[in-house]
């Protein structure tokens, strides 16, 4: 293999490295954002079964 061929097939690896990072960051991005969605949801589905839980508390002194 002469250095050209393997400069070109050097560079090709570098580029699928960084879509393989660029695909894997966005990945990890869309998992955080339904994590988050889904935390968010199951509080709402909580105070939507018990609405009235932790709105008011009796006090005596």
């Amino acid at each position: 293999m002469d250095m050209a061929a393997m400069s070109i097939a050097l560079n090709s690896m570098k580029a699928m490295t960084n879509i393989n990072m660029s695909l894997l960051k966005k990945t990890m991005d869309v998992t955080k954002e339904n994590a988050d969605l889904m935390l968010e949801n199951m509080k709402k589905m909580e105070l939507s079964v018990n609405p009235n839980l932790g709105s008011n508390f009796d006090m005596i002194i």
